[in-house]
């Protein structure tokens, strides 16, 4: 069987996201072969290769982009370097898939599409949720109507990071340029499944709240300045017709809870031993099966019943389908690709920017 030669961008050992979950994902796959690392420092590039095995190292990634052992990279940096790497790999003509997000601003999205829209690259963006079987069993429910006519969705999610404390290493997503905000990652990903499970959002307006300006630095005993909201009230409706509400909630009680609310039933999706990152995995699915036709006297946690419950590894085992997903659409030439695309990652930019124009305006959004 025909293997996908991949390049790692930012494939180092020390990357934990990428020794986590690209590398081990793709060494034990059977469409894939890693043929090559770049970091921005050699020593880092060889180390990797050298555990590896067989693998070509290299401390500029457009040193990488001109080789032919390579038909696809990955994008595993930091969101400011993801905009200058995907345009580079497009005039390579190489297949690539990037971690969420795309892009930091809407020009640096907006440029990558006109790109990609002249290309025969395949893409793909890194939303993984979608792999989950918790994920995709709750769609199967909405789609087999086992809770009736859908009236509304409530998203809870919250992290303990993006608050007033942070370790030096995870210092950067305190600000606003580096692109990985509470809004941008814990939002991101939220809206991603929502729109999965459901559609495309038709309008949005929020509000966002800061209640740390400063935060400490754990690890080295000083303080740094916020540039980003610890909170956001997001409101909407998908399709026109579905009521949706999210709660985001940075330097708090870590948790991920989604429920889909039917006139027959509440399906809710959550993570156990949360830490605000539904992508990672981790999920439960319950169920609460109801006649809204009739009274309820009152309601009780133990209402709910355990539907599944994810045991995997994670957050490898998502990242592991999501590569599995691209491969297969890159090997059949897929007109209809399974894996979320630059094009769907476009839409879940502008939905996010729509949020943040609305939380600074006060202003309803449109989105059709």
């Amino acid at each position: 069987m025909k293997k996908i030669k991949t390049g790692i961008i930012g494939g180092s050992i020390r990357n934990r996201w990428a020794s986590s979950t690209h590398i081990p994902a793709l060494l034990h796959s059977e469409l894939h072969e890693i043929t090559a690392i770049a970091t921005t420092n050699m020593a880092s590039a060889q180390e990797a290769a050298d555990r590896i095995g067989n693998v070509s190292a290299y401390d500029d990634y457009t040193k990488m982009l001109e080789s032919s052992d390579v038909d696809m990279v990955i994008v595993s940096v930091k969101a400011p370097y993801h905009h200058e790497i995907i345009l580079n790999a497009i005039r390579a003509n190489k297949h690539i898939y990037c971690e969420w997000p795309l892009a930091v601003t809407a020009s640096e999205v907006d440029e990558i599409m006109v790109q990609i829209n002249g290309s025969q690259a395949r893409h793909a963006i890194g939303l993984q949720s979608r792999q989950a079987d918790e994920v995709r069993r709750v769609k199967e429910m909405i789609n087999h109507q086992e809770i009736g006519r859908i009236l509304a969705v409530n998203i809870k999610s919250s992290t303990q990071a993006k608050g007033n404390w942070v370790d030096s290493g995870s210092s950067y997503i305190l600000e606003r340029s580096n692109g990985a905000t509470l809004l941008t990652i814990n939002g991101g990903h939220a809206l991603d499944i929502v729109s999965y499970l459901l559609g495309h959002f038709s309008e949005v307006q929020a509000s966002h709240h800061t209640h740390y300006n400063e935060a400490h630095i754990t690890d080295q005993s000083r303080t740094i300045n916020k540039s980003i909201e610890d909170q956001y009230i997001i409101q909407g409706k998908i399709n026109c017709e579905i009521p949706v509400s999210i709660h985001l909630q940075g330097g708090a009680y870590p948790q991920f809870i989604l429920e889909v609310q039917g006139e027959l039933g509440i399906i809710r999706l959550y993570q156990n031993r949360s830490i605000g990152h539904p992508q990672y995995g981790g999920l439960s699915v319950s169920l609460v099966k109801y006649d809204s036709s009739q009274a309820i006297a009152s309601s009780q946690h133990d209402d709910f019943t355990l539907v599944m419950e994810d045991t995997k590894e994670f957050p490898l085992t998502n990242v592991a389908r999501a590569h599995q997903s691209f491969a297969e659409d890159i090997l059949a030439n897929s007109v209809n690709p399974k894996t979320p695309d630059f094009h769907y990652a476009a839409y879940l930019h502008r939905l996010i920017n729509a949020i943040e124009e609305s939380a600074q305006t006060g202003r309803r959004m449109d989105l059709i």
